[in-house]
């Protein structure tokens, strides 16, 4: 840092350039009593994102200075790390004694990845990559909020799908690779480079089986040697580095491993609004859960669904059983919402941010872990839970060892229970009991004495003193020492009352002393469990999971799937569960879902725009996924093969920081799905060839389908959705697909849509209809329904044999026939003379009669 000219540098602020000097790339937040305060470049820096003051430790204003309440600094944290600052927090870890300097230190760095605030939320997360080839990707993500540390080697669209889907706060890469070299999903986020050493597996190896104390990875399902070794230490050194070793409840490392999950790309996570979006989510939907522990599980679960069919099965049966018993469901959510977020507040006490308030959360939700097991015991619910006599030996000792509301800081006292350490009692009694000490100890003395207005007081200056009228200071006995006169009485202490003021003194001190230290002995046992914690943690979210699907399931009437391992997908009666659930004062329209594995396993819908074809896509990509997630689905029967991936192309968008155009961006989401398609993937495409001329969209979408039908080497289930009504004579050349369309019914009136899917093709898209319904000008539709017909007249698009042949392409006006118009409409009639006007009338009657003479015309 650069300091400003003729800067006085104190004792203290010397400290602070000093600790600035060793982390120069972070704002610097140091304590001075109940303030956080910068200063010089990070005081501006901060109150401009902060919006708080920004003031001056000088009258010549060359130091500037702003601060945040350290019993606040959450708050703070939260908007600098979101702005993508890291911060250095510079603690007092001396008690200051007015004569010489704090000592400081800084004991954490809070980073956009690493922040966990005391509040729910998505901060928290961490991940590192490692680039090996173009098709294949290293990686590790580390939840900080939980301590969950994954790692794998994927495929490359199945790694950015997790990374996105995970969306965390900061990605680290080995400086080897550059920025501009990572696939574009990730440019986005905040890029870390770390040196490439500790990328390195053998080193990542040796270093994570110490941290974890165990003989070799190969333990945790991990392969010796493996890239996502490298991953895996590199993201979990650079934790203990910002939280200088603080990284007690990272407990293990779960494999990442392919066909572990169904996939689901960027691009499908976004078009399906699974779980963020501008409006009503999947995730919005599905979500009752009671507490922060289950709304995390929930929305891995949407972005995660499973490709074993045991596991579905097993969730599966858990739901079935809450439906049937809402008893038992309403009990368990009641004392799911009376559980804490105990994976976040035990990782906050490993990271040394926590607070007695996340040391009485475990307490109250621990106490809780019994009952929920007793409404799960006997039960399929039981195959997700298990009980731990540990935790429940923790639980007793934090119940007997903590008040039941405990304040936010442990400054501010009445943290441990009166009875749970008698020298804390002692303490206790005597700062409680002082003031009838006081009133006993005068009454001797007035009784030892034979002064009856004898009185007792205190000062900052003097202490406790007993105070004498002049007029009888001949009683004053020998133990009295004389303090402070007055003008009409004497003050004096005794040895007992010097006794009780230096234990009132003390006692503030060792009441904060020994509460100190008896909380820090409590977080230290706590996280010697911190993994059993996690365990019940686990559970807990699990049934909190369980329990809202099987809510959302009892409260609109879903079904059980049946999940098998052919490649038929049937669903009778299905709907749309997200739009179902927003417009609940209209009926929605079912509509099935029937494709097979050969001779109908591609479908081709037409129909008009706003008719419901896009909503009919969606619903069939959001129940497959519901299903493999272990949901219920809304629909009346269901049966499907296991889908080992889900791709869409839905909906029209720019990605112009990217340089791509809505078309380009529609281009390459399809070569993704054509490059990738299995067997066993539902493709679900939405007006493909939209971005560009007729012809050319037309040809694309033709090829598509083709490529899809026997071009692949595949054979996906596909939802195709077009306004191309040329396309549906494909189904007497594609051996693969039918047709379908959205029912229209015609009345006098125009149109109506009646959202049903049926079988065979749309006549006609009914376009202009649509117009007529989103209020276009009547002279609009004529003109429109009279080139419409011109249109259809003389030109005709129609299969032979697999090519498409097609009429030349009419011209709506003869080129010289355009020229006069153009000529007219440049006229302005108010600028001319009338012999101007009266020669470019004879100029252009003369044009008119050539033109109709060259067209046969009298």
């Amino acid at each position: 840092m650069i300091l400003p000219p003729n800067v006085k540098m104190t004792p203290m602020l010397s400290q602070y350039v000093e600790w600035k000097k060793k982390y120069p790339d972070c704002l610097l937040f140091f304590r001075m009593g109940d303030f956080y305060e910068m200063f010089f470049e990070d005081a501006q820096k901060a109150s401009e994102i902060l919006d708080i003051a920004l003031t001056s430790r000088d009258p010549s204003k060359s130091i500037p200075m702003a601060g945040v309440p350290f019993h606040a600094v959450d708050n703070y944290l939260g908007k600098l790390v979101k702005a993508g600052y890291k911060v250095a927090i510079c603690e007092q870890v001396s008690v200051p004694d007015g004569k010489s300097l704090v000592d400081r230190r800084v004991i954490r760095i809070v980073t956009p990845g690493t922040y966990v605030p005391e509040e729910a939320g998505e901060e928290g997360r961490l991940a590192s990559i490692n680039l090996l080839n173009d098709d294949t990707i290293a990686l590790a993500m580390l939840s900080v909020n939980t301590g969950c540390l994954e790692a794998g080697v994927l495929k490359k669209e199945e790694a950015l799908s997790l990374i996105t889907g995970f969306n965390p706060g900061e990605v680290l890469i080995p400086d080897t690779i550059k920025r501009e070299d990572l696939p574009v999903e990730l440019q986005n986020f905040f890029i870390l480079q770390r040196t490439k050493e500790q990328f390195t597996p053998d080193g990542a190896a040796r270093w994570l089986c110490k941290i974890f104390n165990v003989p070799a990875l190969s333990v945790f399902g991990l392969e010796e040697g493996a890239f996502d070794t490298g991953c895996a230490g590199a993201v979990l050194h650079y934790l203990e580095e910002t939280q200088f070793g603080a990284i007690q409840h990272v407990t293990r490392i779960y494999p990442l491993r392919e066909k572990h999950f169904l996939h689901l790309d960027v691009a499908s996570q976004q078009n399906l609004e699974l779980v963020s979006g501008d409006g009503p989510t999947l995730y919005s939907v599905l979500n009752k859960c009671k507490n922060p522990m289950g709304r995390r599980l929930l929305r891995e679960w949407i972005l995660r669904p499973l490709l074993d069919q045991d596991a579905i099965n097993k969730r599966q049966n858990g739901v079935e059983f809450l439906v049937q018993d809402p008893v038992v469901r309403q009990k368990l959510q009641n004392l799911l919402g009376e559980c804490r977020d105990i994976e976040r507040a035990s990782s906050r006490l490993s990271l040394g941010t926590g607070n007695p308030r996340d040391l009485a959360a475990i307490r109250d939700t621990l106490l809780l872990i019994p009952l929920v097991y007793g409404y799960c015991k006997s039960s399929p619910l039981e195959k997700f839970i298990s009980s731990d006599n540990s935790l429940e030996t923790l639980s007793t000792l934090l119940a007997s060892a903590l008040c039941d509301e405990v304040p936010r800081h442990l400054h501010n006292g009445d943290v441990i229970r009166t009875g749970f350490n008698s020298e804390l009692d002692s303490w206790r009694e005597l700062r409680e009991h002082g003031d009838q000490w006081l009133d006993q100890y005068l009454e001797k003395e007035k009784a030892k004495t034979d002064i009856p207005k004898l009185k007792v007081g205190s000062n900052k200056i003097f202490g406790y003193y007993l105070e004498i009228s002049k007029g009888n200071l001949d009683k004053v006995p020998e133990n009295y020492i004389r303090k402070q006169t007055l003008v009409s009485a004497e003050r004096f202490i005794t040895p007992e009352l010097k006794e009780f003021e230096e234990k009132m003194a003390a006692s503030e001190q060792e009441i904060a002393s020994l509460e100190s230290k008896i909380y820090a002995d409590l977080v230290q046992h706590t996280l010697e469990h911190v993994q059993k914690i996690q365990d019940g943690a686990a559970m807990l979210s699990c049934i909190d999971v369980l329990a809202s699907l099987a809510q959302v399931a009892w409260e609109r009437n879903y079904i059980r799937p049946q999940i098998n391992n052919g490649l038929n997908l049937k669903i009778e009666g299905g709907r749309h569960p997200v739009i179902e659930a927003t417009f609940l004062d209209l009926p929605f329209v079912p509509n099935d879902i029937v494709l097979d594995g050969d001779e109908e396993r591609i479908a081709l819908i037409t129909g008009p725009n706003m008719a419901g074809k896009s909503t009919y896509l969606r619903m069939a990509a959001l129940l497959v996924i519901m299903a493999q997630m272990g949901a219920f689905i809304p629909a009346a029967e269901a049966s499907m093969g296991l889908m080992d991936r889900v791709f869409t192309r839905i909906g029209a968008r720019d990605e112009l920081s990217r340089g791509n155009s809505t078309f380009m961006v529609e281009m390459i989401e399809t070569a993704n799905i054509l490059h990738n398609v299995t067997d066993r993937s539902i493709v679900v495409l939405d007006e493909i060839g939209r971005g560009t001329s007729t012809y050319d969209g037309m040809s694309i979408a033709w090829a598509v389908l083709e490529y899809l039908d026997h071009g692949c080497g595949s054979k996906p289930k596909v939802l195709f959705a077009t306004h191309y009504h040329e396309l549906v004579a494909l189904e007497d050349h594609l051996n693969g697909l039918k047709n379908l369309s959205m029912a229209v019914h015609e009345g006098e009136r125009g149109i109506s849509f009646l959202y049903k899917v049926v079988d065979g093709p749309a006549d006609r898209s009914y376009g202009i209809e649509v117009a007529r319904l989103a209020g276009i000008p009547p002279a609009v539709l004529k003109r429109a329904f009279h080139l419409l017909e011109t249109f259809e007249r003389a030109d005709e698009v129609k299969p032979s044999g697999g090519v498409m042949e097609t009429s030349q392409q009419i011209q709506l006006f003869p080129v010289s026939s355009q020229a006069i118009i153009e000529e007219l409409a440049a006229i302005d009639p108010n600028k001319m003379t009338p012999f101007r006007a009266l020669e470019m009338m004879y100029k252009i009657t003369d044009q008119c009669r050539e033109e109709l003479q060259s067209h046969g015309n009298t």
